[in-house]
């Protein structure tokens, strides 16, 4: 076979993509029992949660990709020097394997650097804390020039407000890209079209779609925000975050109403395979990533 330059360049991607541990994992699975890539990865996914291991550990190790970071609170005021204001320690994915490969791929590195930027910025908020232009240029190894324009960008052309210290404060809460999402797939349009749009990782895509029902659906079941978070393995700014939009919806969009039982119907399959066998008592662990 030739090695061209496109064969170079997704044998590395294939390289980087089986370091993780998880990979590995997945990989023993399929050679050791000859079931499908689909069932190794459910495996590996009940493994970690009945281990509590992964993000399902009780304590915060950190995951593949992950580190630690210190930003401002989200409780500072506007217009304090940096010095004086309240700091927290988050945890941030810096790098996610399978999604930031998989759109590395799918549409390039500009668009693998604004879903970093996204996921970051929204991980930070949910956490507490705010990120500036200038933690995610530091943490991304870019200039800061490049960052706004990637923030302008998602802005300008799929009006989607990345959450950092300046957005946040000067002009107010926007549409989240895991909103935008959502309300892409409820107009109609498949996830696979969803992600080519937003230029997404596609298993973040299903991944936000999948959530959002869960949660929806769950929520009808106990009627509890804090069951529901700690059932559907989210935390509890996402879950409320969900059922706003939820709500948002059923005021403002009479198509919804028709897409609800496609909503439910999600959920539904997700309660009775998984959310409905977990105790809602549990102790929770740390968030699930990009959730």
């Amino acid at each position: 076979m030739i090695l061209t330059q496109d064969v170079k360049k997704n044998q590395m991607y294939e390289r980087l993509e089986l370091k993780s541990a998880e990979q590995t994992f997945r990989r023993q699975i399929v050679d050791g029992t000859n079931c499908s890539r689909f069932e190794s990865v459910i495996i590996a996914k009940t493994a970690k949660e009945v281990f509590r291991i992964g993000e399902f550990g009780e304590g915060r190790v950190l995951l593949d990709g992950q580190t630690p970071y210190h930003a401002v609170s989200v409780k500072a005021p506007p217009g304090v020097p940096v010095e004086k204001c309240e700091k927290v320690r988050l945890v941030l994915s810096h790098l996610d394997r399978e999604e930031d490969l998989e759109t590395l791929k799918a549409h390039g590195s500009s668009a693998k650097r604004r879903q970093q930027i996204m996921r970051m910025a929204v991980e930070a908020q949910e956490q507490g804390g705010l990120l500036t232009q200038e933690d995610l240029a530091f943490l991304l190894d870019s200039d800061v020039r490049t960052i706004r324009s990637d923030i302008r960008k998602l802005r300008e052309e799929e009006q989607i407000v990345v959450p950092t210290r300046g957005t946040v404060r000067d002009i107010g809460p926007g549409v989240s890209h895991k909103h935008k999402a959502v309300q892409l797939w409820l107009s109609g349009k498949e996830a696979l079209e969803v992600a080519r749009r937003l230029n997404h990782s596609l298993t973040a895509v299903e991944r936000y779609i999948q959530t959002f029902c869960r949660v929806v659906y769950a929520q009808r079941q106990m009627r509890n925000t804090l069951k529901t978070a700690l059932v559907v393995g989210i935390s509890l700014a996402s879950t409320n975050s969900y059922l706003a939009l939820h709500e948002q919806l059923l005021r403002e969009n009479s198509f919804y109403k028709q897409r609800l039982e496609d909503v439910l119907r999600v959920g539904e399959a997700h309660w009775e395979a998984v959310d409905g066998k977990k105790s809602p008592s549990r102790t929770p662990g740390r968030k699930s990533r990009g959730s």
